[in-house]
């Protein structure tokens, strides 16, 4: 067990493995639909592949939580590994071979490696002490800043080569960087000896976390889940309002500096955590994604639209981080089980919030769409004060009847 306050080095390896997640992720969002329009057989199948990267996703999660208690994390992360391989390889042969299914097989596993990468946040915590919780956490998710700068760069410089196909490149490069992870695993793995690998060790629980009761654990789910819905959906509906009122070009800008948004809060929401607790921050998120929503209402200036996915890329990262660090605190043989749970909660609003912006904002429009969300954000954030609140009143109230 970690017990001292220096966060451990193979910490410093799953942020690392957490990069490569985030930029394999950022690089299917870049090329699966263009390479799904040329080779589907029909222009409406063109996002198929990219949907059912989010469907493996969202089938697999459990699944791979499950095996993780029984096999330990250290061969589900390999079986991820070997699934980002076979991505790649796979993808590409499907641009030198113009094949459809085989891009549709690539993004499935694709989908299964993002599922198993999504647990490296959770596997820095395994053995640390509570203290060391949330800067861990919030260090692994602050991977998607490299993501954020490199991703780009390598999409734009790979997406042409001599004698092959526009973007297979891409695809290899996700097998090379599958070697790359496949290296980090395995030294995360040799340095982490008193990792948690097995239920029986599982059961042994976290020395000095809190014990999480089960509103707390609801409210750190779904404040996750529905943080990542609101973003995901503001977010793509910022963008296709952008592109139609401005330009390609400018919308991408304003989407890169969302994106950094996102993670570099990473760098110092551990500190907030310590000082107003998960639920805080989260509660706290929730607020700034309201005034992002309502930022565009106020102000008709275009500059308010790249203020606003600022300020919702920031009020998502404290939802997402706050509900990570109270997961990361679960002791026992559910620990696991409830991050599973998690996981799949987020990947299903996650892709709720992909799927819907189009017919959102076509039907409603973009200043009917802002304030629809503001009030919901708002309500989200007065709903878990009074859940947590009520929650405090009927634990009070049933001491005193033990009394």
């Amino acid at each position: 067990m970690q017990t001292g306050h220096k966060i451990p080095s193979y910490v410093y390896l799953l942020l690392i493995g957490q990069s490569i997640n985030l930029t394999t992720a950022v690089l299917s969002v870049t090329v699966a639909a263009l390479v799904g329009l040329t080779l589907a057989p029909n222009i409406s199948y063109a996002t198929i592949p990219y949907g059912l990267q989010f469907l493996a996703i969202l089938i697999s999660t459990v699944i791979f939580s499950r095996l993780m208690e029984i096999l330990g994390r250290y061969r589900i992360f390999n079986i991820g590994i070997l699934c980002l391989f076979l991505s790649g390889v796979i993808g590409f042969l499907s641009l030198t071979q113009d094949k459809f299914l085989y891009l549709c097989v690539s993004h499935f596993l694709l989908g299964l490696f993002i599922s198993t990468a999504n647990f490296y946040k959770f596997a820095a915590t395994d053995t640390l002490h509570s203290e060391l919780i949330p800067k861990a956490t919030s260090m692994v998710i602050s991977g998607g800043v490299f993501a954020a700068i490199v991703a780009p760069l390598l999409a734009i410089n790979l997406a042409k080569a001599p004698n092959l196909p526009d973007y297979s490149l891409i695809y290899l490069a996700l097998s090379v960087l599958a070697v790359i992870l496949l290296v980090v695993i395995y030294l995360w793995n040799r340095l982490n000896t008193t990792s948690v690998s097995r239920t029986q060790t599982l059961k042994v629980g976290i020395v000095n976390s809190v014990a999480i009761k089960k509103p707390l654990i609801i409210v750190g789910i779904l404040g996750g889940a529905l943080g990542y819905y609101i973003m995901n959906l503001m977010m793509i509906a910022s963008s296709i309002y952008l592109k139609q009122s401005h330009s390609f070009d400018y919308a991408s800008y304003a989407i890169q500096m969302h994106v950094l948004a996102m993670f570099l809060p990473s760098f110092f929401v551990a500190r907030l955590i310590r000082h107003i607790g998960s639920i805080g921050t989260i509660v706290v998120g929730f607020l700034l994604i309201s005034l992002s929503c309502l930022l565009p209402v106020l102000f008709k200036e275009t500059i308010f639209i790249n203020i606003a996915l600022i300020v919702l890329g920031i009020g998502w990262n404290f939802t997402y981080s706050g509900g990570a660090t109270l997961l990361s605190n679960i002791q026992g043989s559910q620990r696991i089980k409830l991050q599973g749970i998690n996981e799949t909660f987020i990947a299903l609003f996650a892709t709720l919030g992909a799927f819907l912006p189009a017919p959102i904002l076509n039907y409603f429009g973009w200043t009917t769409t802002n304030l629809a969300f503001f009030v919901f954000s708002i309500s989200i954030s007065v709903s878990f004060i009074l859940f947590i609140a009520l929650s405090k009143n009927k634990t009070t109230k049933k001491n005193k009847y033990h009394a």
